[in-house]
């Protein structure tokens, strides 16, 4: 059955005086949408075939759809009862005492994983790009659990599955079982820090390009790397990401160590990111780590946002909502003006939410975002709660 949601607005320019932009122009549309797809976006007024299914929009703004692009399936304590990050000296420590206490968890993955979704779903999220644990200890038991667990809403969202090798690709031997879980069903390929916890760049980077190569698929490597160690790592990762042809395939979240470069090097490196496509996905972290986001992306450097730590054993924070964190981001960045919070959008939504003849077309999937709005910039700097999300034309939320 087609449905008709009327009485919505979309954004098209920007109003100003005196070369000042005070707001956005918005105009009235209705979507038609049949089968999960759009098949029309028309003057709301019109009239439309009465055996339609019509939804009254209540004026609201339609935005593209929110995407949660660093997330950890397998890692949340949601559900359980409050425990304290026990302290840990080292990443190796940390991650060994996280195995042990999931492996011994009074709740079972499946509800922990239900909690986290449900409760991104709550803040209007409808894709996922969640990183699950790959090393021999574990195998593929995480990664079966998760997609067991997603079977279960596919109407709802759709996802991206990372085989993370979070205990090393080289120092816990993932290399087979990275194969394996490409073979089962996981996405794109995951790596850690190649040369402080792998301790032989060339070596893990050149086994993270084959199975990416190998199976087709992307790469999301998680770079804490600092100074001179992060210098060298993304030498090799160009240099690889060209051998390779894997231009528009490698994502780097947290890239702390772009914060270590300054001057002509800054420059010259994000210029060579951005002329290889490479992603930075940054958690909006409250120091003095976080990537120089706003650079970034004025050298061309796509850059997107993600929650990263939900109450887990790396952190006790975390609330699941993607537009706080780009709230933050604005904040910290001073991103102030009309022009600048509406493009900030696009860092959880991959997708430019103002256009002449409007984002939405014929052929799209029915995913998107209403809100109680006037403009995507007030819906970014006052944290308005989305008040319904679609999914293939089915709303979730």
């Amino acid at each position: 059955m087609k449905t008709v949601l009327q009485n919505v607005r979309i954004e098209t320019d920007y109003l100003k005086n005196a070369g000042f932009t005070y707001g956005t122009k918005t105009k009235k549309v209705a979507i038609t949408f049949e089968d999960g797809v759009i098949t029309a976006v028309s003057d709301s007024e019109e009239s439309f075939d009465p055996k339609s299914a019509i939804i009254d929009g209540k004026n609201a703004l339609v935005l593209p759809q929110l995407r949660e692009m660093h997330v950890h399936f397998d890692k949340s304590k949601l559900g359980i009862p409050w425990y304290p990050v026990e302290p840990a000296d080292s990443l190796v420590q940390r991650f060994t005492k996280e195995f042990e206490y999931l492996e011994s968890a009074p709740l079972s993955f499946e509800e922990r994983m239900k909690n986290l979704i449900e409760l991104e779903l709550a803040h209007g999220v409808t894709h996922f790009r969640s990183h699950i644990d790959i090393h021999p200890k574990v195998g593929q038991r995480y990664l079966e659990s998760a997609q067991k667990v997603l079977s279960a809403y596919t109407d709802k969202l759709d996802y991206e599955l990372v085989a993370f090798p979070q205990h090393g690709l080289l120092l816990s031997d993932a290399y087979d079982e990275m194969k394996t879980a490409l073979r089962n069903g996981a996405t794109l390929v995951g790596g850690v820090d190649p040369v402080s916890l792998d301790q032989n760049l060339a070596l893990s980077l050149n086994q993270t390009f084959e199975l990416a190569t190998q199976f087709n698929v992307p790469m999301d490597l998680h770079i804490h790397e600092r100074g001179d160690n992060a210098r060298a790592f993304f030498s090799k990762l160009l240099e690889l990401t060209k051998e390779a042809n894997w231009q528009n395939k490698v994502t780097i979240s947290h890239a702390y160590g772009l914060r270590d470069l300054a001057g002509t090097e800054q420059d010259e490196l994000f210029s060579a990111l951005a002329e290889n496509g490479i992603t930075i996905i940054s958690s909006i972290p409250l120091n003095f780590v976080i990537p120089p986001l706003t650079k970034l992306k004025a050298a061309g450097v796509k850059t997107f946002i993600g929650c990263d730590n939900i109450y887990d054993c790396w952190s006790p924070f975390g609330n699941g909502d993607v537009m706080d964190k780009l709230n933050r981001y604005a904040e910290i960045f001073d991103q102030l003006s009309q022009e600048e919070l509406t493009e900030s959008l696009e860092l959880v939504t991959g997708q430019k939410a103002l256009a002449l003849d409007g984002w939405l077309k014929v052929g799209m999937a029915a995913n998107f975002t209403l809100v109680n709005a006037d403009s995507t910039a007030e819906f970014v700097a006052r944290k308005i709660p989305v008040s319904a999300s679609y999914f293939n034309g089915k709303q979730v939320k």
